[in-house]
C-alpha cells in the first residue's frame, strides 16, 4: 500500500503474506476490513477455490458489506462449499486467521450461492491486533547421501521392524569399525516406504506383511566427503544384509550404480519468530527503480 501510494506502477514483493497482496488494494479505496482480508484468502490460489481448480483465476468484488467470488472461465464455477473451504488451506485453523495487525474471524461468516457460478460472503470479522512481522531465517546445517534399495524377499517383509534394528546395528559396527572416534559425529537412518516411512510412527502388531518395501538408506553429517564415506562404507551390508545371521547373503534390488547419491547440504530453520513492530514499514526496505520509456523499441531480456 506504501508503495502504491508513493506512485509505484509495479510492486514486486519479497517474502510476503499471500492474502495481503490482494487485500491492499480493496483496503486503499474503502472496502469492508474483514471482507478485505477474507476475499483474499479466498483468491490467493486463484481457481483452486472452485469446482476446477486447474482452472484460470478468479474475480472478487469487495464492498463495503461483504464480498463478491466468481471464476474468470465461464466453464467453471465456485460454490459455497469451494469457498469456504479454502481457509483450511495452509491454515491452522479453519476459522481464525492470523496476519499482520488483526485476526481474520469467520466464525458467523455465511456463504450464499448467488446463481449457479457465483457466491456471495458476509459476516466475516476483522479483529485488530498490535502489527507484528514474522522473521524467518534459515542456515546451512549438514551433508546428506542417501541410497535406495527395493526388497521383496517374504522373509524380511514377515518381520521389517526386527530387520532394520539389526541392519542399523550392523551399519553403525561397521562405520565405528572403519573410521573410528569419527564415525560418532555421522547420522544413519533408514526408511521404510510401504511400511511407516511417511509417518515414523510404529506400526501395530497385527499388521500385514507388505508385498514389498522401498528402503531409503540416509547418511548425515558434516561434510559431503563424509556422508559419501559413510554410505560407501555401508553399501555391502545395505545391498546383502541377511535375515538371519549365517545364513546365505541376499542380494536386494538397488536402482542405481554408483548407489550413492549426494544430497548436498540440509538447510533449516534457525529463526521463526513474531517481531512487534512500531508501524508496518519499520522492517521493510523498498528499493525504486526508474524504467525509461521505450517507445518504437524492442525490448528483449
Amino acid at each position: 500500500m506504501a508503495a502504491i501510494a508513493a506512485g509505484a506502477d509495479i510492486v514486486l514483493g519479497g517474502r510476503t503474506t499471500d492474502t495481503a497482496v490482494l487485500a491492499a488494494t480493496p483496503l486503499m479505496r474503502g472496502g469492508d476490513v474483514a471482507a478485505a482480508w477474507h476475499a483474499a484468502k479466498v483468491a490467493e490460489c486463484g481457481g483452486l477455490c472452485s469446482i476446477n481448480p486447474t482452472s484460470p483465476g478468479v474475480m472478487m468484488s469487495i464492498d463495503r458489506r461483504g464480498f463478491t467470488i466468481e471464476p474468470i472461465s465461464p466453464q467453471n464455477r465456485c460454490t459455497p462449499q469451494t469457498v469456504s473451504a479454502h481457509m483450511l488451506y495452509e491454515n491452522s485453523d479453519p476459522f481464525r486467521l492470523v496476519e499482520p495487525g488483526g485476526v481474520l474471524d469467520v466464525s458467523d461468516a455465511r456463504y450464499s450461492a448467488i446463481d449457479d457460478r457465483r457466491v456471495r460472503v458476509t459476516g466475516s470479522r476483522w479483529e485488530m491486533k498490535p502489527y507484528t512481522m514474522k522473521l524467518e531465517g534459515a542456515g546451512g546445517g549438514p551433508f546428506q547421501t542417501i541410497m535406495l534399495v527395493g526388497i521383496e524377499d517374504p522373509a524380511v517383509l514377515q518381520d521389517v521392524d526386527g530387520f532394520l534394528g539389526r541392519m542399523r546395528q550392523g551399519l553403525y559396527d561397521r562405520i565405528r569399525r572403519t573410521l573410528g572416534a569419527e564415525a560418532e559425529t555421522i547420522d544413519v537412518s533408514l526408511r521404510p516406504y510401504g511400511w511407516n516411512a511417511v509417518s515414523g510412527r510404529a506400526v501395530g502388531g497385527n499388521a500385514a506383511p507388505p508385498r514389498e518395501i522401498g528402503l531409503m538408506f540416509v547418511a548425515t553429517a558434516s561434510s559431503q566427503a563424509l556422508a559419501t564415506e559413510a554410505a560407501r562404507i555401508c553399501n555391502p551390508l545395505f545391498f546383502h544384509f541377511p535375515v538371519r545371521e549365517g545364513s546365505e547373503l541376499p542380494s536386494y534390488a538397488f536402482p542405481f550404480s554408483p548407489a550413492e547419491i549426494e544430497r548436498g547440504q540440509v538447510f533449516e530453520f534457525h529463526l521463526n519468530h513474531v517481531v512487534h513492530t512500531t508501524s508496518p514499514c519499520e522492517l521493510a526496505r523498498t528499493r525504486w527503480v526508474e524504467i525509461p520509456a521505450m517507445q518504437g523499441k524492442t525490448v528483449s531480456a
